[in-house]
């Protein structure tokens, strides 16, 4: 018979103890996320960077999807009202970064005359990965209560499968 894991999560908050058994989930799943995210941001701006030149967000991005532009300059407001949050100077914080994953699944829709194949083998290679790790995602972000390892494990293995693609890019 499997013995039950004691959680070892300090309960700052009095929730009920199934609701904490979630937060140990995170660690499968936001190691991998922040990769994942993080090299998709930067694959995309390298690649639109050879197509459209260093300015790709102001000369191209800014016209072809405006809402997504509009995003990160309000991004970059709020950041500039505390400029000490997020203030790094071994990174440079890039527009792209200022940005969601949804946002950045509509450039490479957008773009898919120039990720496809370049990056990605087709649109619905991509897309149907991005699903399975958006929805965990946003299960576990929002603090749906229900979710379990196994949601972390699948989302996990759609981020190391477009992983090997954003790899072969940076």
């Amino acid at each position: 018979m499997a013995r039950a894991r004691k959680i070892s999560v300090r309960r700052i908050v009095h929730i009920p103890k199934e609701y904490l058994e979630a937060i140990e989930f995170g660690n499968i799943l936001f190691p991998s996320l922040f990769q994942l995210e993080n090299g998709l941001r930067l694959a995309l701006h390298n690649h639109q960077t050879v197509c459209y030149g260093e300015d790709w967000w102001q000369v191209s991005l800014r016209h072809r999807l405006p809402t997504v532009f509009e995003y990160a300059d309000n991004q970059q407001k709020k950041r500039d009202v505390m400029p000490w949050i997020g203030a790094s100077s071994r990174v440079q914080v890039l527009p792209i970064h200022l940005i969601t994953l949804g946002h950045l699944e509509e450039i490479v829709k957008k773009y898919q005359s120039d990720c496809i194949p370049e990056l990605f083998p087709t649109l619905e290679f991509f897309l149907g990965h991005m699903e399975s790790i958006k929805r965990v995602r946003n299960l576990f972000s929002h603090m749906f209560p229900c979710i379990t390892k196994e949601d972390c494990k699948l989302a996990k293995r759609e981020i190391l499968t477009l992983a090997t693609h954003i790899n072969s890019k940076l």
